[in-house]
């Protein structure tokens, strides 16, 4: 073999060797692209099962507030209430909100006040397991670090918490804070009504109905 011939053949050679790298990297580099979009798949599905579960946890414990003993208790308030629907308008009408005197002594002396000691205690007892229920969606539906970005990270869907309580919990603490606040004295709970606060203040509900 002549040494055109030899060079001829190391060329050959050398242009295989650089085909097969190529080659080498066209796959390395797809089976890179393709563990990427699998990672992505993946925490994309985690993602969906993670907020499915919490939308689940959530509507769970709405269910929960809205039957049972739960259900009893916001249906003795409402009676309450309609029981002197008239007196309600009145008031309505003439502007006063939950936190304002009138409706505040409108609570003390009539929705409260015109009970037996017997209706007065299971006025009490409703308003204050009423509290619990929605100390413990509030707790659920708080993200980390009370941030909205972490939402995702929240025991509950703090979107599916909103559009089912948030309203209903920003009117009950504000009709019955005092109460809850005596209660909370009474009984000695410190906890009784803090996390339903912090919900309806500055947490998910506040900047839901601010949005």
């Amino acid at each position: 073999m002549n040494a055109g011939d030899k060079k001829l053949e190391q060329t050959q050679r050398e242009s295989t060797s650089r085909r097969s790298l190529k080659r080498l990297v066209n796959v390395e580099t797809a089976q890179f692209i393709a563990l990427i979009l699998a990672g992505a798949y993946a925490v994309f599905e985690l993602s969906l099962n993670r907020t499915d579960r919490h939308v689940d946890t959530a509507m769970s414990l709405v269910q929960e507030f809205s039957q049972g003993q739960l259900g009893k208790n916001r249906r003795f308030l409402n009676d309450r209430w309609y029981s002197h629907w008239d007196d309600v308008r009145l008031l309505q009408e003439a502007g006063y909100g939950a936190t304002s005197a009138p409706i505040q002594a409108f609570i003390e002396n009539t929705i409260v006040g015109e009970l037996d000691p017997t209706g007065q205690k299971e006025l009490r007892l409703a308003i204050a397991e009423i509290t619990d229920s929605l100390d413990r969606l509030a707790i659920c539906a708080e993200p980390p670090f009370n941030l909205e970005i972490f939402g995702m990270f929240a025991q509950c869907d703090p979107e599916t918490t909103n559009q089912s309580i948030c309203e209903y919990a920003t009117s009950f603490h504000e009709l019955y804070g005092p109460l809850i606040d005596e209660t909370r004295a009474t009984l000695g709970n410190g906890g009784l009504g803090i996390a339903l606060e912090e919900y309806v203040e500055e947490g998910t509900c506040f900047r839901w109905l601010q949005g």
